[in-house]
């Protein structure tokens, strides 16, 4: 037998209407996010008569991979996806080498202005990096960085820092003290604590990291666009926009860059998709 509420309405007709509301939010979610891969993915494949179809139609009338052939053909696509994948994946190793440490000092040890410091490096990662693209530009030209892959590495390093060290910091916390006093009276010291012990039980947390700033690298363009004047040197992102001409703009091509682009984040997080999941879940739970 239903149980009534004060307004007369069964809680199973309740739970209904709220179970409803909530998968036609996800539904809604879904679609928004969802909708610009597939429309890229139908302009990609259509023949150019209907680029711009009216009405319009998601699914063309014939399909035709012949634009893909012409931008690997065309293009330095495939230098671009390698130079970001080796931007992204220097990146992260770069981050992972600087936070874990980092994180692991800020969540075990007890020292005098921590909380300072803490606050100091949120109120630097609430910093827009275009608000100090300049000053970056002047500092990146003193030190000959300009238009090389190692100075735009150092840059994304330098901006990714605080938000890593804050996102693997809440994962050190969850991990209690105990484990680390049992890994001393077994004889490990504070390195050893860490490798041997603690890294293991905070993978997901490192899975999550690796895979915010592989994407972040994948998909920035401010600083990219600031530090890289060398069509060899592009990014993707880079090399996407390099596809806008300015008196014409073949949109078929775009979106067959853009699906090429997509490729390679699909495959790293369909990789890391069991670590990222419990990481996100451990944080939101426990952080």
């Amino acid at each position: 037998m239903a149980t009534q509420s004060r307004s007369g309405r069964s809680r199973f007709e309740d739970f209904d209407r709220y179970t409803a509301a909530t998968y036609a939010v996800y539904l809604l979610g879904l679609a928004f996010f969802i909708f610009p891969v597939l429309w890229a993915i139908s302009m990609s494949v259509r023949p150019r008569q209907e680029v711009i179809s009216v009405p319009l139609r998601v699914i063309p009338s014939e399909f035709t991979f012949e634009v893909y052939r012409n931008v690997l053909e065309n293009s330095d696509i495939l230098r671009w996806v390698w130079n970001s994948l080796k931007i992204a994946l220097l990146e992260v190793a770069g981050i992972l080498f600087l936070v874990t440490p980092a994180a692991y000092a800020f969540s075990r040890f007890r020292f005098k202005g921590k909380r300072a410091v803490l606050l100091a490096i949120l109120l630097f990662q609430m910093i827009s990096p275009v608000v100090i693209v300049i000053p970056l530009y002047n500092m990146m030209a003193q030190f000959g960085l300009l238009n090389t892959h190692i100075g735009l590495i150092a840059l994304y390093i330098g901006l990714q820092v605080p938000f890593s060290v804050w996102l693997l910091k809440s994962y050190f916390d969850t991990i209690p003290e105990d484990l680390d006093k049992a890994a001393r009276i077994d004889g490990c010291n504070r390195l050893q604590t860490l490798w041997h012990v603690l890294l293991p039980s905070v993978m997901p947390g490192i899975a999550v990291v690796s895979i915010f700033n592989f994407v972040f690298s994948w998909a920035e363009f401010v600083m990219a666009f600031t530090v890289l004047n060398d069509s060899k040197l592009f990014t993707i992102a880079m090399g996407v926009y390099s596809f806008q001409g300015q008196y014409s703009t073949d949109y078929r091509a775009i979106a067959a860059a853009s699906v090429i682009a997509m490729i390679p984040l699909l495959v790293m997080f369909l990789a890391l998709q069991r670590y990222f999941v419990s990481g996100l879940t451990d944080g939101a739970v426990k952080g």
